[in-house]
This record gives structure tokens, C-alpha cells and sequence, in this order.
């Protein structure tokens, strides 16, 4: 660590010497220059006023602004108007009306010394240059420039940068030399005996040292390996020795121990004469004492009747009784079978004691299960359906109203997906119980499932009695909720609906307030909503599109649509990204905003994302083919994509089959497919990497650790999320992150895709800040393959 520590700050002195003499060096020249050039300007700018050529003065300053280190150069006459400036039109100004950095005592001072005056910014890297200027028929003027060396300084920055990184890439390459050396020929080794000593020191003795050579820790480790033998050979001598002892013991233990059962014999006036226990912890008493007493005395009052009950059921009968009995033993409740058999010949009778306190236990989990939530110990979805239709009833003698109330956690999917389902599972825990002490004790309040739960209400007289409950529990879980030492701020949201005037039924309820909890979520969540027919005709339209969304790919509904991407630099086409379109018969036109999230929830994704990459790969073998050069297509991938097995294979296939360089296709995934930190996904993602696939991490600056995720995981390409894009032009901080966003990205090795394009000073900015690849509507719209091609200007390809 002190090396690596020297050998950076070494690396940075040098860097910073460097650059500050070469600086200085910069600077000096530029002065040196400006006193040179500036003169020489002045002097033929007064021989043309003196001619009264002014084109010839237009002429000269334009030729000087050539030099990308002039930013702008004006003549102004004592009056301060503007009489040559690098636009004809500025001529005639007032120097003011510039906002240009001259004052009426620069003007002064420049003629009162008559020599050059400079200025430098060493904040920005510029030069102000005064300098005075003989003007026929108007006096005295000066001429004024602004010289920036801002350019130069920075490729200044990157050449010294570049030298310290050869500088440091040496000393590094030494230090690396000399740690692989330590460790393999000290370090490793040494760390080899300690963990064989370790695992002797547990007497597992099976681990050997391996170390060749035939230096010292050679021969500490022939050691090592002798003292495991000649432990190994003693302690197998004592264990076989203590084994053969112990299986002659365990075999007269085991004969008891297989009966798990109390086991007790009595004669005719009830004593017993004979007992056994394979387990003397299941006894409520010594085993000695049992022996010689009556067994009716043995226990309390209300089983010793029990057994007598039986004792005479069975001499009368002289069949096998059964019975099951409750019994305290050590401040426990336990649950006890008794069998009863008659002994032939004998008046004696064998009875045989079983613990069922575990099978009773089952059996009211069991029933528990059937009716209550494992997890929140709530009402489950078929106790809160015959708790409801108990009510309607009452409701319908007592005439009064219910409420049902529908309830989902807004955004719990992603505590799930981003910490975990035992956080998860905590937080509805918590949830349950902040819902059950917002409500009176006669309310229900019960959980359908994953984060959804129920409300009912009963004995309410007027619909608005449920607003301030329905208020009451938003503004509760306006507080955070607490676990584990965390607090979390989740917000729910709420549907109500009415019974009678919503509906009669428990399942027409329950559908109408999962409607107006739906509402609430598309009204921005966090909120409550009561039941109306608009929200049944809303739940109506997204029913219908999943039922067209489950036949559309079979019928050729859908169609990848292909926007392209220019090279910004270049201005060269060099691919396309594949965004789908549906066209459906009844629906019309649908958005993808509306059906891709139901396709996510349904699973229907996944065939849909088959389609769009066989189709992609399709088009992309063909532009390929014809256009005789890489023409790369662009391919969203869905968080739930992810979750097939197959999408690895399916892609190789696919390419495979297209005999297309993999490289060709470029998989855009987003953070939502990265939030789990699922290692599959990591593995998946390395999987596609390796075959050639270009990786872009799309829509980025929208989620929470972007940047964390750009170094765990293999992405070529970054993609600035167009709602920066849309803000680059009226935004400073807007502009500033863009920038900031490409300069790292570069820095990482990635190339840059701005999205939304839609203005020519956007792109225009994007090009100043070296942004690589740009899409939007500015460059070209989302086209069929045919338009696309008409666009392009290629011939149809069937």
C-alpha cells in the first residue's frame, strides 16, 4: 500500500510540474504573440481607413478570426462606435451595445500611452487586447480582441495526462512484478501451511500439505504431513475400540428405544404392574414411583375419568378402545392417545400412551391455513368472502350499509426487488398491523395477497360515514413504517365501493373496489376513490386489450417499427433502434404505454420479445447484406425476459441461423432488469457479452444507483434517457449533467446515445460535448422496414 501510495503521488508531482511550466510557457507565448500580431493589425487597418476601404478592413479582421484562438477583434472610433467588427451589420454600434468589456477610461488610458494593453483571465484563459488605433477623420480609436488559449490548455491537460498514465503504467507494471512474486513464492504458501494447521488442529486429518522445491517450507510442510499420519493411525486405533464398546451398549438400548410409545400393563384392580418408556422426558412422573400405583391415580381428575371410562369399556367388550384426553405436564397443555387391549387369558390390560400434541397442533394450522394469511395472520381471501356475505345479510335485517374497501402498497414491488422478500415480508407485517389498529375491533380487515388487502366496514349508515375512515388510513401511512431499525415510506392506495348501491354480491363488491383502488393508482396513487361506472368502464377497456393482447401475436398484429440512429459526429447512418407497434382491427392503433405493462404482467412478454428479436435479426441480415457494411440494430429486453430460462439459447439461435456478426445486435436493457442483483441476470448479461452482443444500459439518470451499475456489469454503450435531452437547450443543470454524463461515459469506455433528439440546437450542443450516437424525431421517426428502406433509399427486399 505505501508503494502503490508513493508511486501515485510521484505520478501526480510530475503531472503537475509539468503542466504548470508548459502552462506558463502557454501563456508567455500568447503574450508574446498578441504584442507581435495586434500591432501589425493595427497598421493595416489605418492604411485602409486612410484609403476609405472598408471591404478590405472587413477583410483583414475576418482573416485574423480564422485563428480559432480569436474570439472576436472590433475597431471602435473615440465616440465608442463600432467601425469594422467580424459581422458587417455590428458596424455603426455602440461598443455597449456588445456588452464588449471597453470603457471610456480603457479608451482613455490606450490613447494617453499609446501602446498595447493586455489583460489575462487566468480563471477562463483569456486575453483582453487594447490597442490604439489612428481613424481618418474620426481621431484616435483603439482596436479590441479577445484571445482564449482555453483549447490549448486543455489539450495541454490531456497530453501531460497521457504522459503520467505511460509514467504510471510503468511503475505499476514494476509493483505488480514484485507483489505476484510475494505471493506466490511467500505469501501463498505460507498462507497453504496455516490453513493445513488449521484443519490438523480440528483433527481433520485427511488435509495435506502441497508444497514442492526443497526450501524450508518444503520441509516444514513434510512436517506437517508425517505428524497428520501418525495422528491419523492412533485415533482410528482408539475410535474402533470405543466403537466395538458402544455397539454392545446401544444394542440392549436400542431394543427400548424403538418403541416411542408409554407403554403400561395393569391387572384387574388397575395397578401397574409393568411399564416402559424409550423416553423417560416424555413421562409426567419418575419411572419408579409408577410401578405398584393405580394409573387412575396418575393423573388429574378429568382424564382419570376418562380412563375409567374406558378400563370398563374394555373388560366389558374385550376389544381394542381408544381414546384422546388433554393433559398439563411442565405448565403445558399437551394432547395424549390412549389405547386400551385386553390381554388374552388374563385379566390384565395393555395400555399404550402416544403424545399427539404436534398432530393436534397440524391439525388446527391446517385449519388455520385454510382461513388465515400465513404470513400477517389476517383473514385470508376465503374467510373475508364468507365474513362478507355474512354482513350483506345482517345489512339486508338491519338496513344498513357496508363498505368494502380494496387496498394495494404503491411501489412495494420495488422494496422486494431492490432488498429483498424477508424485508418485503416485514413491511406487510407491519402494514397488517398499522391497518388493524386503524379500525374498530368489529371491522375486518383481511389480505387477498402479495400487497393487497381488504377492508369491510359494516353497520354504516350513509355512503360519506366511510370518507374519513377511507382518509383516515392514507394519512396514517403518511408516517414511515419502522423494521428492523429502518423506516420506510410507502403509501398506499384505496378503492371503495358500497353495498347495496354498488352491488349484492361479495365478488361483484370486490371487483368494483379493486376498480377504484385502480383508479386511485392512475389518479398518482397516495390517494382514495369511491366506485363509479366510469372506473368499470376503464377496468372494461384494460380487460378487452388483454383479451386482443393474448391473440395478437397469433394474428400478425404486431409490427417492429425501426427509428434510425446517426453517427453525430459524422452525421453517417449507422443503425436503428426496433420499437413495436400494434395494429388492431377493433382496438385501432394501440400505445405501447398501454399494452407493454400488460404484457409484463401476464407473461405474454416473453413471446412478444421472441418475435421482436427474430424479426430484428431478420432485418438486420438483410440491411446487411445490402448495404455491404455493419448496420447495428437496437433491441429492447423486459425485466421479465430475463426470467427465461431460454433467452440465452433462443439468441444464439437466432443469430446462428441469421449468420450475422453478433456484434450487429445491441440489447438495450433498463435498471428495472438490474434492481433484483440477482447473480442470474449478472450471469446472463456476462453470457450474451461474451457471444459478441453489444450491451446498452437504456433510460439513464431515471433510476436509483445507475452508476453503480455501469461497473458490475458488462455494458458497451450508455443511453441518456430523452427527458435530459428535452431540457438541454432552456436548462443549465440540464446541460451540465449531459456533459458530465458523456465525459464519464468516455471515460469508462463507452459510447454515448442521446435520445429525443427533436431540435437542431440540441443536436447542436450534443456535437459540442462529443456526444457519439443520436435518435429522435429531428433525425429520422419510427418507420416500417419498408419505409425505412424507401427513406434510405434502398430497394425493397422480400
Amino acid at each position: 500500500m505505501l508503494a502503490t501510495l508513493i508511486f501515485f503521488t510521484f505520478s501526480g508531482v510530475t503531472t503537475i510540474y509539468t503542466y504548470n511550466a508548459q502552462l506558463d510557457t502557454l501563456i508567455e507565448s500568447s503574450h508574446t504573440s498578441l504584442n507581435r500580431e495586434l500591432p501589425a493589425l493595427a497598421a493595416e487597418l489605418e492604411q485602409e481607413l486612410v484609403n476609405n476601404n472598408l471591404v478590405n478592413t472587413q477583410f483583414a479582421i475576418n482573416t485574423k478570426m480564422t485563428s480559432l484562438n480569436y474570439q472576436n477583434i472590433v475597431a471602435v472610433d473615440q465616440s465608442g462606435l463600432i467601425i469594422v467588427a467580424p459581422q458587417r451589420e455590428l458596424a455603426g454600434l455602440h461598443y455597449q451595445a456588445l456588452d464588449l468589456p471597453i470603457s471610456p477610461e480603457v479608451i482613455a488610458n490606450i490613447k494617453r500611452t499609446r501602446s498595447i494593453a493586455i489583460n489575462y483571465d487566468s480563471d477562463k484563459y483569456l486575453f483582453d487586447v487594447y490597442y490604439p488605433l489612428s481613424i481618418k477623420n474620426r481621431g484616435e480609436g483603439i482596436i479590441y480582441a479577445r484571445y482564449s488559449i482555453a483549447l490549448d490548455v486543455q489539450n495541454l491537460i490531456d497530453l501531460s495526462l497521457s504522459k503520467s498514465a505511460i509514467v504510471a503504467l510503468y511503475l505499476l507494471s514494476l509493483l505488480l512484478f514484485i507483489a505476484l512474486f510475494v505471493y506466490f513464492f511467500i505469501h501463498k504458501p505460507i498462507n497453504h501451511l496455516i490453513d493445513v494447521g488449521r484443519h490438523l488442529q480440528a483433527l481433520q486429518l485427511n488435509y495435506r500439505a502441497n508444497i514442492k522445491g526443497r526450501g524450508e517450507l518444503k520441509q516444514l510442510a513434510d512436517c506437517f504431513n508425517n505428524v497428520a499420519y501418525s495422528l491419523e493411525e492412533k485415533i482410528a486405533s482408539q475410535k474402533a475400540a470405543e466403537q466395538f464398546a458402544l455397539s454392545k451398549h446401544g444394542l440392549l438400548e436400542s431394543i427400548f428405544k424403538a418403541l416411542p410409545d408409554l407403554f403400561f400393563v395393569i391387572d384387574s384392580q388397575g395397578k401397574v404392574i409393568e411399564f416402559h418408556s424409550g423416553n423417560e422426558n416424555a413421562l409426567y412422573t419418575e419411572q419408579k414411583k409408577l410401578v405398584g400405583c393405580n394409573i387412575t391415580e396418575l393423573l388429574p381428575d378429568s382424564a382419570s375419568k376418562h380412563f375409567q371410562r374406558a378400563i370398563f369399556d374394555t373388560r366389558a367388550s374385550e376389544q381394542l378402545m381408544c381414546m384422546e384426553y388433554p393433559l398439563t405436564v411442565d405448565n403445558q397443555s399437551k394432547f395424549f392417545e390412549a389405547r386400551l387391549s385386553p390381554m388374552p387369558f388374563t385379566e390384565n390390560i395393555v395400555i399404550v400412551v402416544r403424545e399427539i400434541t404436534q398432530r393436534k397442533r397440524q391439525e388446527e394450522m391446517i385449519f388455520h391455513h385454510a382461513f388465515f394469511d400465513t404470513l400477517t395472520n389476517l383473514p385470508n381471501r376465503f374467510l373475508v368472502m364468507e365474513r362478507l356475505t355474512q354482513q350483506i345479510k345482517e345489512a339486508i335485517r338491519s338496513k344498513t350499509l357496508i363498505a368494502v374497501m380494496f387496498i394495494d402498497l404503491d411501489d412495494f414491488k420495488k422494496v422486494n426487488d431492490s432488498l429483498g422478500h424477508e424485508i418485503g415480508d416485514k413491511l406487510l407485517i407491519a402494514s397488517a398491523k398499522r391497518l388493524q389498529n386503524a379500525l374498530r375491533l368489529e371491522d375486518t380487515v383481511a389480505r387477498l395477497g402479495g400487497d393487497e388487502f381488504v377492508i369491510l366496514l359494516s353497520n354504516l349508515h350513509t355512503p360519506l360515514d366511510a370518507q374519513p375512515i377511507a382518509a383516515n388510513l392514507v394519512r396514517k401511512f403518511h408516517t414511515p413504517l419502522k423494521v428492523d431499525k429502518r423506516e420506510f415510506s410507502i403509501s398506499l392506495s384505496l378503492g371503495v365501493a358500497l353495498y347495496p348501491h354498488d352491488g349484492d354480491s361479495p365478488s361483484e363488491l370486490l371487483r368494483k373496489a379493486d376498480s377504484a383502488m385502480y383508479h386511485s393508482k392512475q389518479q398518482g396513487r397516495n390517494t382514495f376513490s369511491f366506485f363509479t361506472e366510469q372506473m368499470s368502464q376503464d377496468l372494461s377497456r384494460r380487460l378487452l386489450l388483454e383479451e386482443h393482447l393474448r391473440h395478437a401475436l397469433d394474428l400478425g398484429e404486431f409490427e417492429v417499427y425501426y427509428q434510425p440512429q446517426f453517427d453525430i459526429k459524422t452525421n453517417e447512418l449507422i443503425g436503428a433502434e426496433a420499437l413495436l407497434r400494434w395494429h388492431n382491427s377493433a382496438l385501432g392503433s394501440v400505445s405501447p404505454s398501454e399494452f407493454i405493462p400488460l404484457a409484463e404482467s401476464n407473461g405474454e412478454i416473453v413471446e412478444i420479445g421472441r418475435f421482436v428479436l427474430k424479426t430484428a435479426i431478420k432485418q438486420a441480415k438483410k440491411w446487411f447484406q445490402k448495404l455491404n457494411k455493419p448496420f447495428k440494430i437496437a433491441v429492447n429486453l423486459s425485466p421479465r425476459q430475463f426470467k427465461d430460462c431460454n433467452l440465452i439459447s433462443d439468441i444464439t439461435r437466432y443469430i446462428e441461423q441469421a449468420e450475422i456478426p453478433a456484434s450487429l445486435l445491441e440489447l438495450e436493457i433498463t435498471e428495472g432488469v438490474l434492481l433484483s442483483g440477482d447473480e442470474s441476470v449478472r450471469n446472463a448479461l456476462k453470457s450474451l457479452h461474451q457471444l459478441g452482443l453489444v450491451i446498452s444500459m437504456d433510460d439513464f439518470g431515471t433510476g436509483y444507483s445507475s452508476l453503480n451499475y455501469l461497473r458490475q456489469y458488462p455494458f458497451d454503450i450508455l443511453k441518456i434517457d430523452q427527458s435530459f435531452i428535452a431540457d438541454l437547450s432552456n436548462n443549465r443543470e440540464a446541460s451540465e449533467l449531459v456533459n458530465s454524463i458523456i465525459t464519464m461515459s468516455h471515460s469508462l469506455g463507452l459510447r454515448v446515445i442521446a435520445e429525443g433528439i427533436e431540435t437542431l440546437s440540441q443536436l447542436k450542443t450534443l456535437e459540442l460535448y462529443r456526444c457519439d450516437v443520436g435518435q429522435g424525431f429531428l433525425l429520422g421517426k419510427p418507420m416500417p422496414s419498408k419505409d425505412f428502406e424507401n427513406w434510405i433509399g434502398l430497394p425493397h427486399l422480400e
